[in-house]
């Protein structure tokens, strides 16, 4: 039940994200759900399985755009185990948190692709990511919380237990 759970949130952020009715918010500037499904599993559910499913949504994220593959799912998997490590003894309930931790994924993941362009010194490096981080930010911030309800009542209506414990419930 739980890797339904999990391909019905990526399919839908997936989705989401190619939609043409988010294409007026602006030429550049994207929602990253994919983003914001990773870090509702990293603040929600405790284990292996986010940093897993980390890695998971950015390799599908890497084959269905043109960037390199492997940078998003290198990203993606070092802020689902930042989030988690760093939201542990935190009430993940609250909406601030929420937030504060969306946020920081944000931060976390476009610095993370910023740095391993500039490492590897890929002719893709494309400095203007830096320069649109506060409206992505603010964007996020806006419908992170937003996402996280609606996949804890996904979770719900397919009578899903959240485990804050080490394993999902199957």
């Amino acid at each position: 039940m739980f890797a339904l759970f999990y391909g019905i949130a990526i399919l839908i952020a997936l989705l989401g994200q190619t939609s043409i009715l988010l294409s007026p918010i602006g030429a550049r500037i994207r929602v990253d759900f994919a983003l914001l499904v990773v870090v509702y599993f990293s603040l929600f559910w405790r284990g292996k399985y986010p940093v897993i499913l980390g890695f998971v949504t950015g390799v599908l994220q890497d084959a269905l755009s043109s960037e390199v593959l492997g940078l998003s799912a290198l990203s993606k998997t070092l802020t689902a185990y930042s989030v988690q490590t760093l939201c542990q003894n935190v009430q993940v309930q609250n909406l601030l948190a929420q937030c504060l931790f969306t946020c920081l994924a944000v931060v976390l993941d476009t610095m993370g692709r910023v740095l391993v362009m500039l490492m590897f010194q890929l002719h893709t490096v494309d400095l203007r990511l830096l320069s649109m981080l506060p409206q992505q930010t603010l964007l996020s911030l806006c419908l992170g919380p937003l996402v996280c309800r609606g996949l804890q009542a996904l979770a719900k209506g397919l009578r899903l237990r959240q485990a804050i414990e080490d394993s999902p419930a199957v």
